[in-house]
């Protein structure tokens, strides 16, 4: 079961009862005590920042908007990496990957000419205050005028606050869940980085005219950019739609199991509670093969 006592957040996992969480905010994330107040521009706008405080659907929402920036994009530079990825899957043979690229190249295109990008939208929805008015509202029209209201700002400005926050967050969910979260696709594709500029360093100490332009070089590189395949961003097998549901269902999971409103959680009491129930289902398999 799940259950609070004061400012402290309790698991009881078989007869021993776990403290996982103590502080008051998980429990009223919208207290603005706890949110970081930024000053961008002529604005004024107070965020979430740590996964203590942010509310799980903000969270949803914001991972839900990186997946279509990371998968879509929605400008120029980005559209200059579909078709450079595009490229090297057809110099590496993968046609199919070659296709599912384009489709998002058309995508990416029509998020340019709506001046809406995913990237934008990611860092509304951490947004709680702007210009002291409450942003509740995370439907996608709502943020969209957020992102509005914050037109004139500098592009690189907006970059650099979301990948500050995206940085600690990130950084607060390795280190609270590793199991969930740290990904050893990542290490080895920074492994391939590495390689990779180690390769054009050892080629300037041999004296190559065009360092990076080696035979070699080219392999790592189609590998870096062709690392992961695309995903499919329309359709009903879309990853947006296939990222909602997943969503939903582990939120009806923990309410069936726990009988909580997962929903009104933080980032930080939604994943204990998940891998309170990973435990628990461990614990459950381990008995049942001990009594056979």
């Amino acid at each position: 079961m799940v259950g609070k006592c004061g400012d402290f957040v309790i698991f009881a996992i078989g007869s021993a009862a776990v403290v996982v969480c103590c502080s008051s905010v998980l429990f009223n994330p919208h207290n603005a005590e706890y949110m970081v107040t930024l000053k961008i521009g002529k604005h004024t706008v107070k965020i979430y920042d740590s996964i203590d405080e942010l509310p799980i659907v903000r969270f949803h929402k914001y991972q839900k908007f990186l997946l279509i920036d990371s998968g879509i994009g929605g400008t120029i530079a980005q559209f200059d990496q579909r078709l450079e990825k595009t490229r090297r899957f057809l110099m590496a043979g993968k046609p199919e990957q070659a296709q599912k690229e384009l489709e998002n190249m058309r995508q990416c295109v029509y998020m340019i000419q709506s001046g809406m990008s995913p990237r934008h939208l990611s860092f509304a929805a951490l947004v709680a205050e702007l210009d002291g008015r409450a942003c509740a509202d995370l439907s996608d029209e709502a943020l969209k005028k957020i992102v509005e209201e914050l037109n004139d700002v500098p592009e690189n400005k907006l970059t650099d606050h979301l990948e500050s926050v995206k940085k600690k967050i990130d950084s607060e969910l390795v280190l609270c869940f590793p199991s969930l979260f740290n990904d050893a696709q990542v290490k080895e594709y920074y492994g391939l980085m590495r390689q990779r500029a180690k390769t054009i360093l050892d080629n300037i100490a041999k004296g190559e005219i065009i360092p990076d332009g080696t035979e070699e070089v080219s392999e790592l590189t189609t590998k870096l950019i062709t690392y992961s395949n695309p995903q499919v961003f329309y359709g009903s097998e879309s990853a947006e739609i296939q990222f909602e549901k997943e969503f939903e269902n582990l939120c009806l999971l923990l309410a069936g199991e726990l009988n909580v409103k997962p929903k009104e959680f933080t980032v930080m009491v939604f994943y204990n509670a998940f891998i309170y129930l990973q435990e628990k289902a461990k614990a459950r398999e381990k008995a049942q093969r001990h009594s056979k």
